[in-house]
């Protein structure tokens, strides 16, 4: 099965103190401190439509699961089974994001939404995050889009110092929300770049040679 979280769902944010103003430079090295989480770059929504679809039949193996978290059963049973493996799928698939959030956070990022944080959260000691939770920060013009998309999949969006925390009670809404916004491509790439990503792909390689 896959764990139900009590949380309240609300969008609580305030498109005036949105943060704006990030640069490369901000994305590439993190604007603020999470977990030691990494820029996903720029990835296209080639790359998103495939973590989806893996992370779909997780989830569905998963849900089938008698274990109480099915996700972290089926992990561990992977990495006990094929170390290498488990990592190859966690790298290349997931690129080392929690299955249930690692769908969505590669949706954002290729609708040029900066991430910053994720956690699918669970019921073992490993998660940090309460319930599924992903960070971003979107520009205005895709704030209003996500917002409608988050609240039609019954997520919700907890705004602190200008950044964005979309949670929900479950990886399934979290995933469901990854599949609305990859739906949403034409709109997203109807808008205007950010500027951050001016530069980014290139700051990110010299940043891996350090």
């Amino acid at each position: 099965m896959i764990p139900e979280f009590d949380v309240d769902i609300s969008l609580d944010h305030d498109m005036e103190t949105l943060r704006t103003g990030l640069s490369a430079e901000d994305v590439a090295r993190g604007f603020t401190d999470h977990h030691e989480y990494e820029c996903l770059g720029l990835p296209s929504w080639e790359e998103a439509a495939e973590c989806l679809k893996e992370e779909a039949a997780f989830l569905e193996r998963a849900d089938k699961s008698e274990a109480p978290d099915g996700v972290e059963a089926i992990l561990h049973e992977l990495q006990d089974a094929d170390d290498v493996g488990y990592a190859e799928l966690m790298a290349y698939t997931f690129c080392w994001n929690d299955v249930g959030v690692a769908g969505l956070s590669l949706a954002l990022s290729a609708a040029r939404i900066a991430t910053f944080y994720s956690c699918s959260s669970g019921l073992g000691v490993s998660h940090h995050a309460d319930y599924p939770t992903v960070g971003a920060v979107p520009d205005p013009e895709r704030a209003s889009l996500l917002a409608r998309l988050t609240e039609q999949n019954g997520c919700g969006v907890d705004q602190v110092y200008g950044r964005w925390y979309i949670y929900g009670r479950s990886i399934k809404d979290m995933h469901g929300l990854g599949k609305a916004v990859l739906a949403a491509r034409d709109a997203f790439d109807a808008l205007p770049r950010p500027s951050w990503t001016d530069g980014l792909a290139e700051l990110l390689e010299e940043l891996a040679d350090e």
